[in-house]
């Protein structure tokens, strides 16, 4: 029986630790894909702040402001379209800054946030595993892989101390 344990532990731990070495290569995944997505909305913003400076609006804001002031409703709409382009704009250097800069824990959380799972979706349709080259990866990911081994295992653990004493008779000091 505690060869089966044994082995069963082995296999828990190695298929965490190929888990978590994915971690890295679907981070460096996830930051293409939002450098893509970025550059082609940068584009489009720079069109916008061409158009605002044509029209001798002061910035791109003050245009949007006055489109979304337009009676017609298509112009108030393209309004709101081009504010959520600026806002996304800001969101993904905040997402690739992350991406780029962050640790292996704040990539993880970054990109398994449930407001990013339909993101996450299309970038993994795209992901085929491998191995990260990177000593630190490779280092978070057997940390990882063992804290979540423990955690597994600390409950059996816990168990088999309580029936171990449960089994040895109470001794009283003379």
């Amino acid at each position: 029986m505690k060869v089966l344990v044994n082995v069963i532990d082995k296999i828990i731990f190695a298929a965490v630790f190929i888990l978590a070495l994915q971690v890295p290569i679907l981070a460096d995944h996830y930051r293409q894909y939002l450098a893509g997505y970025h550059d082609a909305t940068a584009q489009s913003v720079k069109a916008y702040r061409q158009l605002a400076q044509q029209y001798g609006y002061d910035n791109v804001d003050a245009m949007i402001d006055e489109l979304q002031n337009n009676q017609e409703p298509v112009v108030r709409e393209d309004a709101a379209n081009k504010a959520r382009q600026l806002q996304d704009l800001i969101s993904l250097k905040q997402g690739i800054e992350t991406l780029s800069q962050g640790n292996y824990f704040t990539q993880a959380w970054y990109m398994f946030t449930p407001s990013r799972f339909a993101t996450l979706r299309r970038v993994a349709d795209n992901f085929s595993p491998s191995v990260p080259l990177a000593p630190a990866a490779v280092l978070f990911s057997l940390i990882t892989a063992i804290v979540i081994n423990l955690l597994f295992w600390t409950p059996a653990l816990c168990v088999r101390g309580v029936r171990k004493l449960r089994k040895k008779p109470i001794r009283f000091a003379r």
